[in-house]
């Protein structure tokens, strides 16, 4: 028994200083508040009134700050203007064109051209992440609601609950693959993998919402296939384990990961590098509450700038519908009631509705192959590209490229340079 322990602490421990000496001390800032309980809370002032905010409800980031403008008809009516077909806010693309033409032809989309920083996958990971941070499910459209009345039923730090629900224990239904009680259920959709449905095309997940497309359907798939690989990799370095335990390792393996790609991909897409390692190195200015909560100004304002992001159409795989790309609106109004759908609305399943990432990604393999060439000419440790991949993600103790008066205190500093 003392061996095991020994074992199980020896290994968190060294997963933790791997993955906290890569991120610094974000990662603990963002996830930090589920540590606090759902009873935590603290106090701000705001119009002359106290109120308490708590981690699973909304709050305010600027308390002191007043509206932009009050609610009123004429409010009403300018939103309503803004976003009007032909209004500010519409792109005009030419949708009679059809999915592909839209795709193939620039001209077809003059207001809304292709972003060259980005792949069209950039866009759908953001809903996932925000689906991971924030649940109103009680908030009404157009109706006045004090933040810190309205449940978030999330947890507001990226710890994939959107994923895991409740765990084995809680939501058992998302669990029992290969006859497994901590593994996620997998299905096939005809081709690839696919999630578990009922016989009505409804996804059996913790989050309805993570199948309102096919992009981020494939998304939850690809975590509950990462989360898998994870178990049957705690298993085999730890065969003295129980279920519990290497449940917990795989989801912090799984998560950590998760939050890594944050920090380290996506982020950088939208605020810059430079911004980022600011952030890391040098600490939050604004948002830095005793209890961690989702504020209404990222919630309902500044996040939402992924929503301009999305693209009338997409082409979910090269090969997938009998041979050929299969190309489709996100939605379609013509799709509504059929078995499989023209468009790329979630809640349905056939062989050709997956996601082909290479349409969405740069290539998997060539990014692998491109930073291990990199470890292999400046550290010279591995003729092996995935392991020199695996090496340098998981030991070096900076992110990037990070300022020349923090570069000493990074121990991998020569593989890290760039």
């Amino acid at each position: 028994m003392k061996n095991k322990q020994q074992d199980r602490s020896t290994s968190r421990s060294l997963y933790r200083r791997r993955f906290l000496g890569t991120l610094g001390g974000t990662a603990v800032a963002v996830g930090a508040s589920g540590l606090l309980g759902a009873g935590a809370a603290f106090g701000q002032r705001a119009g002359g009134g106290r109120f308490f905010v708590r981690e699973d409800r909304f709050g305010r980031m600027f308390p002191g700050l007043p509206p932009f403008a009050s609610p009123s008809p004429r409010l009403n009516a300018a939103l309503m203007d803004i976003g009007k077909p032909g209004g500010l806010l519409d792109a005009k693309d030419n949708l009679a064109a059809g999915p592909i033409a839209l795709i193939v032809d620039p001209a077809l989309s003059a207001d809304n051209p292709n972003n060259p920083a980005h792949s069209a996958g950039t866009t759908f990971v953001g809903q996932f992440l925000d689906h991971d941070v924030t649940f109103d499910l009680g908030s009404r459209l157009g109706v006045p609601a004090r933040p810190e009345d309205s449940f978030n039923t999330r947890s507001p730090s990226f710890d994939l609950d959107s994923v895991y629900g409740g765990g084995p224990r809680h939501s058992s239904e998302l669990y029992g693959h290969e006859r497994s009680p901590i593994k996620f259920k997998v299905e096939s959709g005809g081709q690839f993998e696919d999630l578990p449905r009922r016989a009505n095309g409804t996804a059996i997940i913790a989050d309805p919402r993570n199948d309102e497309n096919l992009m981020i359907a494939g998304l939850q798939a690809a975590f509950y296939l990462f989360h898998n690989r994870a178990v049957d990799l705690v298993k085999k370095r730890h065969p003295r384990w129980d279920d519990d335990d290497i449940y917990r390792e795989a989801k912090h393996l799984t998560t950590w990961h998760y939050q890594w790609m944050i920090v380290n991909e996506f982020l950088p897409l939208f605020i810059g590098q430079r911004l980022v390692e600011d952030i890391l190195y040098r600490g939050r200015r604004y948002y830095r509450p005793p209890v961690g909560f989702i504020p209404v100004e990222f919630q309902g304002a500044a996040y939402r700038f992924g929503h301009t992001m999305v693209r009338p159409s997409y082409r979910a795989n090269i090969t997938g519908d009998k041979g050929q790309p299969f190309f489709g609106m996100v939605f379609d109004p013509a799709g509504e009631g059929q078995a499989d759908p023209v468009d790329l609305r979630g809640g349905a399943r056939a062989p050709r509705r997956f996601i082909g990432w290479e349409t969405f990604s740069t290539s998997a393999r060539s990014r692998v192959r491109a930073v291990a060439g990199r470890w292999e000419r400046t550290c010279g440790r591995t003729s092996s590209s995935t392991r020199a991949y695996r090496r340098r993600s998981s030991t070096c103790r900076c992110v990037r490229s990070p300022p020349a008066s923090r570069r000493r205190r990074c121990p991998s500093a020569t593989c890290c340079a760039r």
